[in-house]
């Protein structure tokens, strides 16, 4: 069992496994995919129950140590649209533990690229779908910390640029659409004798990567956009408090004698100190947001194969570095999975390098703050016992 997810930094309507490759003494095997729903109602972890899954394959393989197996799903393919976790369940009903080879983990995610992530996910040793009861007859029959090994086989189909869809492109591919736009406009330009409606679907045939925008770019430019969305949203919250304080009763210094600002035609205090209104609640907002548009699924969408491989520790060579990496990672594991949850599949999604470096980053402002308020605290008390030492009190009463 192990999770797959699907990114959403690339303009993807879906990606589809059409096919897993798995070795070992196989026999009758099953797939099982997780509902749809799971993962929304549940994130970060899968019921481990038959109500909450969907048999997807069913069928007796002969034995196969060295080539693997393909288990065709294209009757019921696997779908995963952006940004969804679901995890895939492969079981053999053969009473031994060579039915399927799988490996120990070794790191987080088992395969990563630009469209899908492999994470880490556990192995179950019982003859029985979803069983409790190990091959053994006694002990835990699900292990913790496996990794699949493998081969998927899976399409992206791509969404169609249109105008609602625009900033789900590149900057590149955007430069190429203003730029088509442009001559258009340009009467000595060829492009000017085409309509509006012709250039929009010259660009609705053109790929995403078509101007030369890359996975890496496109992730880049989440990132920025993400930022400049908070930036703007600060600044909303900084506006509202600025006018909420504005529009405020006067206290203090100002007593209960107001007066009218002619200039703001906002309540200004007359004898005490005076909001400062130098136009900061006249500067407008604009949402950088975008309603993205679900597109549909019978739409002439681009459909790509992409095939992945996944081997075993003893047919991959590893680097010593590599190795004093996925160390590290391992001693985060108290155990060797022996200790598995039964009723529920617990995983951990690290598959977003942007979010750990937010997460880092909220993590040391946290641990900051916190230290501070403990300084401060402690600064006070050393003060405090100063001064009643400065004054000669040598004794404190509580009552």
């Amino acid at each position: 069992m192990f999770p797959v997810k699907c990114k959403d930094d690339l303009p993807l309507v879906q990606v589809i496994i059409k096919s897993i490759g798995i070795r070992g003494r196989l026999g009758p095997l099953t797939v099982w995919v997780s509902n749809k729903e799971e993962e929304s109602l549940r994130p970060g972890c899968f019921r481990m129950n038959k109500k909450y899954w969907t048999k997807v394959y069913e069928k007796i393989h002969k034995p196969s140590f060295t080539n693997f197996c393909t288990l065709d799903l294209s009757q019921n393919p696997i779908i995963l649209k952006p940004g969804q976790i679901r995890a895939v369940y492969i079981h053999s009903t053969l009473e031994n533990d060579e039915a399927i080879v799988y490996d120990n983990n070794r790191h987080r995610r088992t395969y990563d690229d630009a469209l899908v992530s492999i994470l880490t996910g556990r192995a179950h040793v019982s003859p029985t779908a979803f069983g409790t009861t190990p091959i053994w007859g006694w002990g835990n029959a699900w292990r913790d910390q496996r990794e699949f090994v493998g081969r998927i086989e899976y399409g992206a189909v791509y969404k169609l640029w249109n105008p609602s869809l625009a900033l789900n492109f590149g900057s590149k591919f955007q430069s190429l659409v203003r730029t088509m736009h442009l001559c258009q406009r340009r009467w000595e330009s060829p492009l000017s004798k085409l309509p509006d409606d012709c250039i929009f679907y010259i660009l609705n045939m053109c790929r995403w990567d078509w101007a030369s925008d890359t996975p890496e770019g496109m992730k880049e430019l989440k990132k920025k956009r993400k930022q400049m969305l908070a930036a703007a949203e600060e600044r909303r919250r900084e506006q509202d408090r600025i006018m909420a304080a504005a529009s405020a009763p006067c206290r203090g210094d100002c007593g209960e004698k107001m007066s009218v600002d002619e200039n703001a035609g906002k309540p200004a205090c007359s004898g005490g100190r005076q909001q400062d209104q130098d136009g900061s609640n006249d500067e407008e907002f604009h949402d950088a947001a975008s309603e993205e548009e679900e597109a549909d699924e019978d739409d002439d969408d681009e459909y790509v194969d992409v095939e992945v491989m996944v081997d075993d520790e003893e047919d991959s060579e590893v680097d010593e570095e590599e190795n004093d990496d996925d160390d590290d990672d391992d001693e985060d594991w108290e155990d060797d999975g022996y200790n598995a949850n039964s009723t529920v599949f617990r995983y951990q999604d690290d598959s977003d390098e942007d979010n750990d470096d937010e997460g880092v980053q909220n993590n040391f402002a946290q641990n900051r703050q916190v230290w501070l308020r403990r300084t401060f605290a402690r600064i006070h008390v050393l003060q405090a016992l100063a001064a009643l030492e400065d004054d000669g009190v040598t004794e404190m009463n509580f009552e």
